[in-house]
């Protein structure tokens, strides 16, 4: 893992290449410019994000000057935010820049001028794999995956429940936030499933274009199919989005499915109502 962000940080600033170092630069000193890496703390999110850890990276400009370390700083948290890093057979992550808090700061002990950049890595709590995802037997999530898949196409990755480590560049997660039944008569009853959607995409734009298209595909569909052989369907009840929240941690689409059952005819009441009608004399 640690290979791998060092190689594409220096795919980006070439002048770091072999000067990148673990924690803190090595006790003869390094000639600048250089920079240091460290891990820091893991941070629980949620149940579907799992944890965040948060990488810091030390830029030591030296004569190249803070002109420099200006542009690398700006090079480094765009061509780095959002991005997918594989290496070998390594598991994928994906990265997020998290702004740079400390600015500029002078070392006390070396007076070397550094900028700090920090960035964020998702964990998940439980990994789930192809195999894992296959297993999932819940009706309503398999098929709104496979509406959603049919809707994409091959070039969109969609999971259920929680993120992998790394999911694909242009990807959706749907995930279910809570349930209720209702009482819709003597004989029925009705199911309602809150899922939410979470649109990543290659950009920003990418993912409101998506994620505004889902919206309006599913507020056009009457009905979403779930065996068609037994004629069991969901329907759709309320379908809405928020363009700016945060694709990965809290979802863009709010999505309500409806589905109305016939209760046992053992449960079933047998008498509706019963009207009393006085006598008159």
């Amino acid at each position: 893992m640690r290979a791998a962000l060092k190689q594409a940080i220096a795919g980006m600033v070439p002048l770091l290449k072999d000067k990148l170092y673990d924690v803190q630069p090595p006790a003869d000193g390094a000639l600048e410019p250089f920079g240091v890496i460290s891990f820091g703390e893991e941070l629980w999110k949620s149940s579907w994000a799992g944890y965040r850890q948060v990488i810091r990276l030390k830029l030591y400009a030296g004569s190249a000057g803070m002109d420099q370390a200006d542009a690398w700083s700006a090079d480094l948290a765009e061509g780095l935010h959002r991005r997918r890093i594989a290496s070998g057979n390594e598991r994928p992550f994906r990265l997020y820049y998290l702004g740079s808090r400390e600015g500029d700061r002078v070392e006390a002990a070396s007076g070397q001028v550094y900028r700090t950049l920090r960035f964020g890595m998702y964990i998940p709590e439980a990994e789930m794999d192809g195999d894992a995802a296959a297993t999932i037997t819940d009706d309503w999530l398999n098929a709104l995956l496979s509406w959603t898949r049919g809707q994409l196409g091959d070039a969109w990755s969609v999971y259920p429940t929680a993120w992998p480590s790394g999911p694909a560049d242009t990807s959706v997660l749907w995930r279910m936030a809570g349930s209720e039944t209702k009482m819709a008569g003597a004989s029925l009853y009705e199911i309602r499933r809150r899922f939410v959607g979470h649109v990543i995409g290659r950009n920003a734009v990418s993912e409101q274009r998506t994620a505004a298209a889902l919206v309006e595909m599913l507020g056009s569909k009457v009905q979403l199919p779930m065996d068609t052989d037994a004629r069991k369907h969901m329907s759709v009840s309320e379908v809405s989005s928020d363009l700016q929240a945060d694709g990965f941690l809290d979802g863009q689409i709010q999505l309500t499915l409806v589905q109305r059952r016939v209760r046992p005819a053992e449960e079933a009441a047998l008498i509706r109502s019963v009207d009393i009608h006085p006598i008159l004399k």
